[in-house]
């Protein structure tokens, strides 16, 4: 989907993008051929050197897989077009809680870039998420209702405060019609969990914490653990189907 956006390139809009398609430049490379274009169609700011320039620097960033050259280009509506070309830049996070503020404690971090499952838990290994995100190329962080909960309570209670740019699922999904936190748009988009953890909300994991806490029991933690990994893996599921589905609402424009 990248090789057919034009909206990161200076003085594009979606309007002239789509007068773009709509004429027969559907990539990159007919940008390439025919740059003075974007002047027949109206625009005399647009000189071709400088629509090639764009270009190349467009083209070098893809090969680095800098996600956050295009993050920084695009609107925020549209940087879901980022993940079929790099989709090991979008870090999918989620947290479990004790309670919902502090004096509560983080018990679990999850983090999942599409192809490693990266599990940080209380008593074990919590302390090394500060440094996991050393040397990492261009994240960015992916969650539902992000903004208003994981990434504020990481920074009261852990002191992490997100330096990355951040797609928050739940305003993408509510802008496309679809509500009803995390599981319930996991049920309408057809996503199914098993049947273990079906029946586990924010609630039941602060239970299952305090009683592995209570009792050393490892099967409660472990039970917690999986549930906080599907809600990461899902993420990702869930952004793929938003990238089918905008990418197919605007098919008929880019397909020639």
């Amino acid at each position: 989907m990248l090789r057919h956006t034009f909206q990161h390139i200076t003085g594009i809009d979606k309007f002239m993008e789509a007068n773009l398609w709509k004429s027969g430049i559907s990539s990159w490379d007919k940008l390439r051929l025919n740059p003075s274009i974007l002047k027949e169609l109206g625009d005399e700011r647009f000189f071709p050197d400088e629509v090639l320039w764009e270009l190349d620097h467009s083209e070098n960033a893809l090969v680095k897989q800098d996600s956050h050259f295009f993050w920084n280009k695009l609107p925020y509506e549209e940087a879901w077009r980022l993940y079929d070309d790099l989709p090991q830049t979008f870090y999918a996070l989620d947290i479990e809680t004790t309670g919902l503020d502090l004096p509560h404690k983080v018990t679990c971090v999850c983090v999942y870039d599409s192809k490693e499952i990266y599990q940080f838990t209380r008593s074990k290994n919590l302390d090394d998420f500060h440094d996991f995100w050393i040397g990492r190329n261009s994240p960015i962080i992916l969650s539902y209702n992000g903004f208003k909960f994981d990434i504020p309570f990481l920074a009261r209670s852990m002191q992490w405060k997100n330096p990355f740019p951040h797609l928050d699922l739940m305003h993408v999904l509510h802008k496309m019609g679809i509500k009803g936190g995390l599981k319930g748009s996991e049920v309408k988009l057809g996503i199914i969990r098993e049947s273990a953890l079906s029946g586990i909300d924010g609630f039941q994991a602060v239970r299952l914490w305090n009683q592995y806490v209570e009792t050393d029991i490892s099967e409660y933690l472990d039970l917690l653990v999986k549930y906080n990994q599907e809600d990461t893996i899902n993420l990702h599921r869930i952004l793929r189907i938003v990238y089918d589905t905008k990418k197919f609402e605007l098919g008929i424009l880019f397909s020639s």
